[in-house]
């Protein structure tokens, strides 16, 4: 079974029989479905009864993917399977993304007694907590290219950039300036919402995934860093639903 995770930005399909390791490639969400497939054959040349699972948080683009498909090798996952999973107050039930479902699925089954919190840096940057035996909610921010973006697009001058590896305390140019600024911004974020998630939960350890979690993870001690964090859930999900 072939995974496809949709994402704002970019994405995911990926093959795995265990659940555990995956073979996947990243994808630009806009470029169509029979585009994507044609490159993902490059990789694993499709079955002749290939099934495929959908998920994703981008209406338009599954939409196309249920098109493309063949409608009786389609599956998508159940909310009910993740509300029994995960015990949640979250309301409605179906506004939670479908990529935070996936990853305190995966978190839920690898640190059923383990407080954890998950911090997903994407298009848009999500910080969940799970503890004791449930998810007690979490933050959403807008990502580090969204912010940046933003400043180009609310302003005459500023320049569109991307963030590097390090960056300086603070800046001499206007480029190095913008780039100090947002690094700080979101490390302070983080950090923040982590001391007070632990403030409440002592034990609680940091998960981080997502395309922007490597810049990340030295500014965070002792964080873990989980590249496949939401397609374990994914997959997991899919299996629980089966």
């Amino acid at each position: 079974m072939i995974l496809i995770a949709v994402g704002n930005t970019r994405t995911l399909l990926a093959y795995s029989e265990d659940g555990l390791h995956f073979q996947s490639i990243s994808v630009a969400t806009a470029l169509h479905p029979t585009h994507i497939l044609q490159l993902w054959e490059q990789t694993r040349p499709l079955l002749e009864d290939e099934d495929f699972a959908l998920g994703g948080v981008v209406p338009e683009a599954m939409q196309r993917w249920r098109e493309t498909l063949p409608p009786g090798r389609l599956r998508e996952p159940e909310l009910a399977v993740f509300q029994q999973r995960i015990p949640n107050s979250y309301v409605p039930a179906e506004s939670l993304g479908f990529d935070r479902r996936c990853c305190l699925l995966a978190t839920a089954r690898d640190f059923p007694t383990q407080s954890s919190i998950v911090i997903d840096m994407g298009t848009a940057i999500t910080i969940d907590l799970w503890a004791d035996g449930r998810f007690q909610g979490g933050r959403i921010l807008p990502g580090i290219t969204m912010s940046i973006h933003a400043l180009y697009l609310g302003t005459a001058l500023l320049p569109d950039l991307e963030l590097p590896m390090t960056v300086a305390d603070t800046g001499n140019t206007t480029a190095a300036a913008i780039q100090s600024g947002v690094w700080h911004m979101f490390t302070d974020a983080l950090l923040g919402a982590i001391q007070q998630f632990q403030g409440l939960f002592p034990d609680a350890q940091v998960l981080l995934t997502g395309g922007d979690a490597p810049l990340w993870q030295a500014r965070i001690p002792g964080s873990h860093y989980i590249p496949d964090l939401l397609l374990r859930g994914f997959y997991g999900w899919l299996q629980s639903s089966s």
